[in-house]
């Protein structure tokens, strides 16, 4: 120190700064350093948990095809050497959890019967729900995910406590429960959900909708009222997927909607209802619409295809504006039943090269059914 004190300030300065960066350094790479050996430590204890528990439940539980076929003192034996693991530490509990879990999922049958038994004997109920009291939203979320899977109908108020969450990702987790576990209200989010959800989260409810079993459909046209863009948008998704034909009317008001992309997947929804009844309110709203709904409205009618709306397709496709309508219009033409498509092409007499080409390319195999 007394020789640092022999040069210029700056110098002083400009060494301190150096050796505190170096230890700064030093000190980062060793929590990181430390930090990845707890990592890499906490993996191979959940990964020799998961071996030792995986080995008791094929040994003394899996085995068996129902509870009753288990001898009262191997179950009974079986359901405290379980217990004591699980008591051990959270590691063990955790991975019972998550192997019940993972079983209940990818298995059949019977056997389910006795992983639910099992998952309820040990009271692992409790400690499940215990995650949905955390502080932490990835804890809740995967709670809720357990208590889906594990189809733990007794946990629904439980669940429903969440719905009101600060945390989208938990509260989208907690609709997806409650529809998994088929709860009395699992669409009531559709009315009371006031933030916009992320098209992500709306592929999860989706996935969770289509895929529940037993749940009883609302008509989703009820909820096409609401200011919420993003439920909107997702009702529209889940009212083409169900071909929910009546909601076609209520779509036709949404064509005044004042929303662009609204707009847009209205029209969308139209062509694949095959909505014959659209076409003329479709050609009345185009000159009103940008080029990307102008060419939404032009594959929308040839979806639908019905005949009506040919002369429109054939002006729109003749005096084309932009490449963008010009490619709808042929697509469209190219949409319509094989007799009324030819009587449409052999009715061109003047075409120029950019519209021989367009018409070509849409009429390719591939192109045909919709890979462009």
């Amino acid at each position: 120190m007394e020789t640092l004190n022999n040069y210029p300030l700056l110098i002083q300065v400009t060494g301190i700064v150096t050796l505190s960066a170096g230890m700064m350094i030093i000190i980062t790479l060793t929590v990181l350093y430390v930090n990845r050996l707890r990592v890499k430590k906490r993996e191979q204890d959940f990964q020799e948990a998961e071996l030792i528990i995986l080995d008791e439940l094929n040994n003394h539980i899996l085995k068996y095809n129902a509870i009753t076929e288990i001898p009262s003192n191997e179950l009974r034996t079986t359901v405290v050497r379980l217990n004591a693991l699980q008591n051990k530490n959270i590691i063990f509990k955790q991975s019972l959890v998550k192997l019940l879990v993972y079983f209940k999922l990818n298995l059949t049958g019977a056997i389910t019967r006795i992983i639910s038994s099992t998952y309820s004997r040990l009271k692992l109920r409790e400690f499940t729900l215990g995650k949905l009291k955390s502080k932490f939203w990835f804890v809740k979320t995967q709670g809720l995910t357990e208590v889906q899977e594990m189809r733990d109908n007794h946990s629904i108020p439980a669940v429903a406590t969440l719905v009101q969450d600060q945390n989208e990702d938990v509260r989208v987790a907690a609709y997806s429960a409650l529809l998994k576990l088929n709860s009395k209200t699992p669409f009531s989010f559709l009315s009371e959900e006031k933030d916009e959800l992320s098209e992500w989260h709306q592929i999860l409810l989706i996935d969770t909708i289509t895929k529940a079993e037993g749940l009883e459909l609302p008509e989703f046209k009820v909820y096409l009222g609401t200011d919420n863009k993003s439920i909107l948008l997702l009702c529209i998704k889940l009212i083409i997927h169900y071909q929910q034909f009546d909601a076609v009317p209520k779509l036709l008001s949404m064509l005044d909607h004042e929303d662009e992309y609204i707009r847009n997947q209205v029209i969308c929804a139209l062509g694949m209802l095959n909505a014959e009844t659209a076409e003329q309110r479709l050609i009345n709203q185009y000159p009103l619409e940008s080029n990307k709904n102008k060419s939404q409205i032009l594959e929308t009618l040839g979806k639908i295809a019905s005949g009506f709306s040919v002369e429109f397709i054939k002006d729109k496709f003749l005096k084309a504006e932009h490449f963008s309508l010009l490619k709808s219009a042929a697509a469209a033409i190219v949409s319509h039943p094989i007799q009324l498509k030819e009587m449409i092409l052999n009715s061109f007499t003047e075409l120029d090269d950019e519209q021989k080409a367009v018409l070509k390319h849409y009429q390719e195999p591939l192109n045909l059914y919709g890979i462009h």
